[in-house]
């Protein structure tokens, strides 16, 4: 009896664990116009840094890491997902352990990234550390990390896609047509001054198509502070704004990339 109830065991911990790997394996595609089949952060993957180096002979990776939660997403062990620069889609890996070599408070106000060193579990040797430079490692974009954002903070990815209102608690019914916009992009403000605190965080906002404008896209950029971003809502997928006077009307247009394909004739000398 003992013997069959340890096989019994064994069966329910096995389907356990297929059972986690399809729940983990089931993710929300976007639209596949939106898709970049190169760019894994088109389609549900974040990207948390890429490998430069190996650090020691014990396996340990150097890491240049792009994201603003390094502590928890490059040093708790769990499952990521790295790409081979030759590799279009990243492969599940087991993260062991990680820790800061050059942490972030290091590298505020400056162009250089935090370096981590990180190890995975069938690294175990540097030669095969070394066969991992320039993969980018990834984390899954349903792995949130909303319980160490402050009020107020929000993700990019979250924000991205929104559609911006007029703050009908403002305008009320003054204005028949409060919707502005979709967001399309965020412009950091530490891209835009390299001083910390003294740039503003720019909401790029596509307006609606007009029929005057022959080509591009009408954009307009939106300071992401509480005095003219009065309330988002996520579930809603809404973004609400109070704008100064003026404010939409500094709207400019983004030309249309033109691929031109064929091939190009002879250089001839």
């Amino acid at each position: 009896l003992a013997s069959v109830d340890a096989n019994d065991d064994e069966v329910e911990e096995e389907e356990a664990v297929e059972f986690e790997k399809r729940v983990r394996n089931k993710r929300q595609f976007p639209d596949t116009t939106t898709i970049d089949p190169y760019d894994p952060t088109t389609y549900g993957y974040v990207e948390l840094g890429t490998i430069i180096g190996a650090h020691g002979v014990h396996g340990f990776l150097k890491l240049s890491s792009t994201t603003d939660f390094s502590e928890k997403r490059l040093c708790e062990p769990g499952i990521r997902h790295i790409k081979p620069p030759n590799r279009r889609s990243p492969r599940e890996v087991q993260l062991a352990e990680g820790r800061p070599l050059r942490p972030d408070s290091a590298t505020t106000g400056s162009d250089a990234n935090p370096i981590y060193l990180i190890r995975l579990e069938h690294i175990q040797d540097r030669e095969s550390a070394l066969k991992l430079r320039g993969c980018v490692l990834y984390s899954l974009e349903d792995e949130k990390v909303d319980d160490l954002l402050d009020e107020g903070e929000y993700i990019v990815s979250d924000l991205i896609g929104l559609n911006v209102f007029l703050d009908e608690q403002v305008y009320g019914d003054a204005k028949k047509d409060l919707f502005v916009g979709n967001i399309r992009g965020v412009v950091m403000g530490s891209e835009i001054c390299a001083i910390p605190g003294l740039g503003q965080d720019l909401l790029e906002v596509l307006l609606p198509k007009r029929k005057e404008l022959q080509r591009g896209e009408e954009m307009v950029l939106i300071p992401f502070v509480p005095q003219i971003v009065s309330r988002v809502d996520l579930d809603l997928r809404m973004v609400f704004i109070t704008p100064p006077a003026g404010l939409l009307d500094l709207s400019y247009v983004r030309e249309e990339k033109v691929k031109i394909k064929g091939f190009l004739p002879a250089a001839r000398y």
